[in-house]
């Protein structure tokens, strides 16, 4: 996996389930109102699942940026009620097909002084190391074995 598919999956996940529209933040950003920013992610390794792959602990923060605190509060509930819904599962896709998964995913609301209401997603996902070939290797003999019961 790679960090942009990580936020590609996060980002579909926002707008199918609350209808919101998220970037990256930059330099000179003047966007409209309902919209989410992320900042620069976490990371950290967890624990070690074989030899080759580990878990990484990742910690997204985000902004929500809104009108209103009922809209507000429409936003964090259909999101935390989504991921309750979905075990707390998304799924990463690429060219349509499943190629991962972001397990453990939390939104953490924080309390704010205004209506840009920050919150933290957090995941695990599950990395290879790279330049490790953990295939089987090929056979170059075989043998055949017959085994006789003797009779009794």
């Amino acid at each position: 996996m790679e960090y942009s598919k990580e936020l590609t999956a996060i980002q579909m996940w926002l707008k199918s389930t609350a209808g919101l529209n998220s970037f990256k933040r930059g330099t000179n950003v003047n966007l409209s109102r309902p919209v989410v920013l992320f900042d620069v992610p976490g990371r950290g390794r967890a624990r070690h699942l074989t030899r080759y792959a580990y878990v990484q602990t990742v910690t997204w923060p985000c902004t929500l940026y809104v009108d209103t605190l009922d809209e507000a509060v429409r936003y964090q509930e259909a999101l935390v009620s989504d991921l309750e819904d979905r075990c707390n599962v998304l799924e990463i896709k690429e060219d349509g097909k499943r190629v991962g998964w972001l397990k453990n995913v939390v939104a953490k609301f924080n309390n704010g002084e205004s209506l840009d209401a920050t919150f933290t997603l957090t995941y695990e996902v599950a990395y290879k190391r790279k330049g490790w070939d953990a295939s089987t290797p090929t056979a170059d003999v075989m043998y055949t074995r017959l085994d006789v019961k003797p009779e009794k």
